[in-house]
Protein backbone atom coordinates (compact mmCIF):
# COMPACT_ATOMS: atom_id res chain seq x y z
CA UNK A 1 0.00 0.00 0.00
CA UNK A 2 1.18 3.58 -0.90
CA UNK A 3 -0.46 6.77 0.40
CA UNK A 4 -0.20 10.00 -1.61
CA UNK A 5 -0.25 13.43 -0.98
CA UNK A 6 -1.76 16.37 -3.14
CA UNK A 7 -1.51 19.82 -2.85
CA UNK A 8 -4.52 20.99 -5.26
CA UNK A 9 -5.96 24.73 -5.87
CA UNK A 10 -9.49 25.46 -6.84
CA UNK A 11 -11.98 27.42 -7.81
CA UNK A 12 -15.26 26.39 -5.51
CA UNK A 13 -18.24 28.68 -7.35
CA UNK A 14 -19.18 25.54 -9.43
CA UNK A 15 -18.96 23.21 -5.96
CA UNK A 16 -20.91 22.82 -3.22
CA UNK A 17 -17.73 22.66 -0.80
CA UNK A 18 -15.48 20.32 -0.36
CA UNK A 19 -17.28 17.03 1.19
CA UNK A 20 -18.94 14.50 -0.87
CA UNK A 21 -22.97 14.87 -1.20
CA UNK A 22 -25.37 13.28 -2.67
CA UNK A 23 -26.38 14.46 -6.38
CA UNK A 24 -24.48 17.80 -5.66
CA UNK A 25 -20.99 18.23 -7.33
CA UNK A 26 -18.00 18.78 -4.16
CA UNK A 27 -14.55 19.13 -5.17
CA UNK A 28 -14.01 15.18 -2.90
CA UNK A 29 -16.37 13.66 -5.11
CA UNK A 30 -14.76 14.87 -8.18
CA UNK A 31 -11.02 13.75 -7.11
CA UNK A 32 -12.34 10.79 -6.10
CA UNK A 33 -14.57 9.75 -9.59
CA UNK A 34 -11.06 11.49 -11.48
CA UNK A 35 -8.86 9.04 -9.54
CA UNK A 36 -11.33 6.24 -10.24
CA UNK A 37 -11.19 6.90 -14.25
CA UNK A 38 -7.38 6.45 -13.74
CA UNK A 39 -6.91 3.23 -11.21
CA UNK A 40 -9.83 1.40 -12.43
CA UNK A 41 -11.06 0.92 -8.72
CA UNK A 42 -12.87 2.83 -5.92
CA UNK A 43 -10.38 5.49 -4.07
CA UNK A 44 -11.36 7.37 -0.91
CA UNK A 45 -9.89 10.83 -0.72
CA UNK A 46 -9.12 12.60 2.80
CA UNK A 47 -8.88 16.46 2.78
CA UNK A 48 -7.50 18.83 5.33
CA UNK A 49 -10.45 19.67 6.39
CA UNK A 50 -14.04 21.47 4.71
CA UNK A 51 -14.85 24.40 2.73
CA UNK A 52 -17.77 26.05 2.25
CA UNK A 53 -20.14 25.91 -0.97
CA UNK A 54 -18.28 28.77 -2.94
CA UNK A 55 -15.09 28.81 -0.82
CA UNK A 56 -12.15 28.48 -3.05
CA UNK A 57 -8.24 27.19 -2.02
CA UNK A 58 -5.04 28.71 -2.81
CA UNK A 59 -3.58 25.00 -1.34
CA UNK A 60 -5.38 22.35 -0.07
CA UNK A 61 -4.33 19.51 1.01
CA UNK A 62 -5.56 15.88 0.56
CA UNK A 63 -4.71 12.16 0.68
CA UNK A 64 -4.98 8.69 -0.57
CA UNK A 65 -4.06 5.09 -0.06
CA UNK A 66 -3.50 2.83 -3.75
CA UNK A 67 -1.47 -0.10 -4.33
CA UNK A 68 -0.69 1.58 -8.30
CA UNK A 69 2.75 1.58 -8.58
CA UNK A 70 2.39 5.05 -10.87
CA UNK A 71 4.91 7.84 -9.97
CA UNK A 72 3.96 10.91 -8.58
CA UNK A 73 5.16 12.44 -11.53
CA UNK A 74 2.57 10.82 -13.83
CA UNK A 75 -0.63 10.94 -11.14
CA UNK A 76 -0.16 14.94 -11.41
CA UNK A 77 -0.32 15.03 -15.08
CA UNK A 78 -3.10 12.53 -14.96
CA UNK A 79 -5.07 14.13 -12.99
CA UNK A 80 -4.69 17.34 -14.60
CA UNK A 81 -5.58 16.39 -17.99
CA UNK A 82 -8.95 14.86 -16.62
CA UNK A 83 -10.03 16.65 -13.86
CA UNK A 84 -12.28 19.92 -14.84
CA UNK A 85 -10.04 23.25 -15.29
CA UNK A 86 -11.11 24.95 -11.82
CA UNK A 87 -9.54 22.17 -9.92
CA UNK A 88 -5.89 21.99 -10.67
CA UNK A 89 -3.03 19.95 -8.95
CA UNK A 90 -0.19 21.67 -7.92
CA UNK A 91 2.16 18.86 -6.14
CA UNK A 92 1.93 15.26 -5.61
CA UNK A 93 4.24 13.12 -3.66
CA UNK A 94 4.44 9.55 -2.06
CA UNK A 95 4.45 9.89 2.38
CA UNK A 96 4.14 7.87 5.05
CA UNK A 97 1.39 5.85 5.48
CA UNK A 98 0.19 7.25 8.81
CA UNK A 99 -0.04 10.34 7.25
CA UNK A 100 -3.41 12.12 7.73
CA UNK A 101 -4.38 15.68 6.07
CA UNK A 102 -6.90 16.48 9.12
CA UNK A 103 -4.44 15.37 11.96
CA UNK A 104 -1.35 16.25 11.00
CA UNK A 105 -1.97 19.47 10.28
CA UNK A 106 -0.65 21.97 12.92
CA UNK A 107 -2.17 25.40 11.37
CA UNK A 108 -4.08 26.95 8.84
CA UNK A 109 -4.32 30.29 6.96
CA UNK A 110 -7.49 31.64 5.28
CA UNK A 111 -7.64 34.71 3.48
CA UNK A 112 -11.26 36.72 2.79
CA UNK A 113 -11.23 39.92 0.10
CA UNK A 114 -13.62 42.87 0.63
CA UNK A 115 -14.28 45.04 -2.50
CA UNK A 116 -14.90 48.60 -1.34
CA UNK A 117 -14.35 50.79 -4.62
CA UNK A 118 -16.90 52.71 -6.19
CA UNK A 119 -18.03 51.88 -8.63
CA UNK A 120 -18.11 48.44 -8.93
CA UNK A 121 -15.53 46.70 -10.49
CA UNK A 122 -17.07 43.73 -12.12
CA UNK A 123 -14.15 41.31 -12.51
CA UNK A 124 -13.67 41.38 -8.91
CA UNK A 125 -17.85 40.79 -7.73
CA UNK A 126 -17.43 36.90 -7.93
CA UNK A 127 -14.63 36.70 -6.21
CA UNK A 128 -14.55 39.55 -3.47
CA UNK A 129 -17.18 40.77 -1.12
CA UNK A 130 -18.67 43.97 -2.88
CA UNK A 131 -19.24 45.74 0.62
CA UNK A 132 -20.77 49.32 -0.36
CA UNK A 133 -20.28 51.41 3.14
CA UNK A 134 -17.06 52.88 3.43
CA UNK A 135 -14.84 51.16 5.84
CA UNK A 136 -12.40 52.59 8.07
CA UNK A 137 -9.40 50.11 7.85
CA UNK A 138 -7.06 51.53 10.87
CA UNK A 139 -10.31 50.66 13.18
CA UNK A 140 -10.20 47.05 11.60
CA UNK A 141 -6.67 46.53 11.98
CA UNK A 142 -6.50 47.66 15.19
CA UNK A 143 -9.63 45.42 16.63
CA UNK A 144 -8.40 42.57 14.34
CA UNK A 145 -4.72 42.78 17.45
CA UNK A 146 -7.48 41.46 19.95
CA UNK A 147 -7.86 38.49 17.89
CA UNK A 148 -4.93 37.23 18.83
CA UNK A 149 -3.52 34.32 21.05
CA UNK A 150 -5.57 31.08 22.58
CA UNK A 151 -8.87 32.20 23.33
CA UNK A 152 -12.47 30.89 23.16
CA UNK A 153 -14.06 31.71 19.87
CA UNK A 154 -17.65 30.37 20.15
CA UNK A 155 -19.13 33.75 19.77
CA UNK A 156 -17.66 33.54 15.80
CA UNK A 157 -19.58 30.03 15.60
CA UNK A 158 -22.45 29.05 13.17
CA UNK A 159 -24.95 26.30 14.42
CA UNK A 160 -24.17 23.04 12.31
CA UNK A 161 -21.34 21.85 12.98
CA UNK A 162 -20.04 21.82 16.63
CA UNK A 163 -17.10 20.87 18.03
CA UNK A 164 -15.49 19.02 21.32
CA UNK A 165 -14.31 22.66 22.31
CA UNK A 166 -14.21 26.12 20.99
CA UNK A 167 -11.54 27.48 21.81
CA UNK A 168 -8.97 27.81 19.19
CA UNK A 169 -4.79 29.76 19.13
CA UNK A 170 -4.95 32.31 16.69
CA UNK A 171 -1.25 33.12 15.85
CA UNK A 172 -1.21 35.70 13.15
CA UNK A 173 -3.66 38.04 11.29
CA UNK A 174 -3.35 40.98 9.32
CA UNK A 175 -5.87 43.19 7.45
CA UNK A 176 -4.69 45.65 4.89
CA UNK A 177 -5.21 47.21 1.67
CA UNK A 178 -3.63 44.92 -1.52
CA UNK A 179 -2.68 46.15 -5.07
CA UNK A 180 -3.25 43.53 -7.21
CA UNK A 181 -0.81 42.97 -10.34
CA UNK A 182 0.24 47.02 -11.30
CA UNK A 183 -3.07 48.32 -11.22
CA UNK A 184 -5.50 45.55 -13.26
CA UNK A 185 -7.41 45.11 -10.12
CA UNK A 186 -8.35 48.20 -7.85
CA UNK A 187 -7.13 48.26 -4.30
CA UNK A 188 -9.26 45.42 -1.96
CA UNK A 189 -9.09 44.56 1.73
CA UNK A 190 -7.47 42.20 2.48
CA UNK A 191 -8.08 40.07 5.93
CA UNK A 192 -5.67 36.81 6.53
CA UNK A 193 -5.86 34.81 9.74
CA UNK A 194 -3.18 31.93 10.55
CA UNK A 195 -4.97 29.75 13.66
CA UNK A 196 -4.25 26.30 14.86
CA UNK A 197 -8.12 25.33 13.97
CA UNK A 198 -11.58 27.24 12.75
CA UNK A 199 -14.61 26.81 13.92
CA UNK A 200 -17.76 26.48 11.85
CA UNK A 201 -18.11 29.51 9.46
CA UNK A 202 -15.35 31.01 12.01
CA UNK A 203 -13.23 33.16 9.40
CA UNK A 204 -16.35 34.31 7.67
CA UNK A 205 -17.66 35.88 10.93
CA UNK A 206 -14.51 37.41 11.93
CA UNK A 207 -14.84 38.75 8.27
CA UNK A 208 -18.26 40.02 8.87
CA UNK A 209 -17.57 41.47 12.34
CA UNK A 210 -14.17 43.78 11.53
CA UNK A 211 -16.30 45.08 8.68
CA UNK A 212 -19.34 45.63 11.19
CA UNK A 213 -16.64 47.39 12.98
CA UNK A 214 -14.87 49.17 10.16
CA UNK A 215 -18.32 50.67 8.89
CA UNK A 216 -18.12 51.94 12.80
CA UNK A 217 -15.07 53.77 12.71
CA UNK A 218 -15.38 55.07 9.77
CA UNK A 219 -18.77 57.04 11.41
CA UNK A 220 -16.96 57.70 14.26
CA UNK A 221 -18.17 55.92 17.23
CA UNK A 222 -16.15 52.95 15.95
CA UNK A 223 -13.62 51.44 19.18
CA UNK A 224 -11.54 48.59 18.24
CA UNK A 225 -11.77 47.23 21.77
CA UNK A 226 -15.06 46.26 21.31
CA UNK A 227 -14.02 43.42 19.71
CA UNK A 228 -12.49 42.46 23.23
CA UNK A 229 -16.16 42.64 24.75
CA UNK A 230 -17.71 40.32 21.54
CA UNK A 231 -14.85 37.75 22.60
CA UNK A 232 -15.92 37.76 25.95
CA UNK A 233 -19.60 37.15 25.61
CA UNK A 234 -19.05 34.00 23.77
CA UNK A 235 -22.33 34.78 22.16
CA UNK A 236 -23.02 34.71 18.38
CA UNK A 237 -25.78 37.68 18.94
CA UNK A 238 -23.06 40.08 19.65
CA UNK A 239 -20.88 39.10 16.51
CA UNK A 240 -21.16 40.58 12.93
CA UNK A 241 -22.88 38.84 9.70
CA UNK A 242 -21.34 35.91 8.61
CA UNK A 243 -19.87 36.75 5.65
CA UNK A 244 -20.92 35.84 1.69
CA UNK A 245 -18.28 32.11 1.08
CA UNK A 246 -17.09 33.28 -2.37
CA UNK A 247 -14.87 35.88 -1.08
CA UNK A 248 -13.04 33.56 0.77
CA UNK A 249 -10.30 31.38 0.08
CA UNK A 250 -7.81 28.68 1.53
CA UNK A 251 -4.08 29.46 1.22
CA UNK A 252 -2.40 27.43 3.27
CA UNK A 253 -2.21 24.39 5.41
CA UNK A 254 0.78 24.06 7.47
CA UNK A 255 2.49 21.06 8.95
CA UNK A 256 5.56 19.63 11.26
Amino acid sequence: MRRIKLELTYDGTNYKGWQRQSQVPSIQETLERTLGKILGEPVVVTGSGRTDAGVHALKQVAAFTTTSGLSAEVFQRALNGFLPQDIRILRVEEVPLCFHPIADAIAKRYRYLIDNNRPLFPLTRNYCWVYGEPLDIDTMRQAAQFLLGKQDFSCFQSQGSPRKTTIRTISDILVERINDLNGLYPPLICIEVESDGFLYNMMRTIAGTLTLLGVEGHRGVGNPERMKEIIASQNRAFAGATAPAHALYLIDVVYP
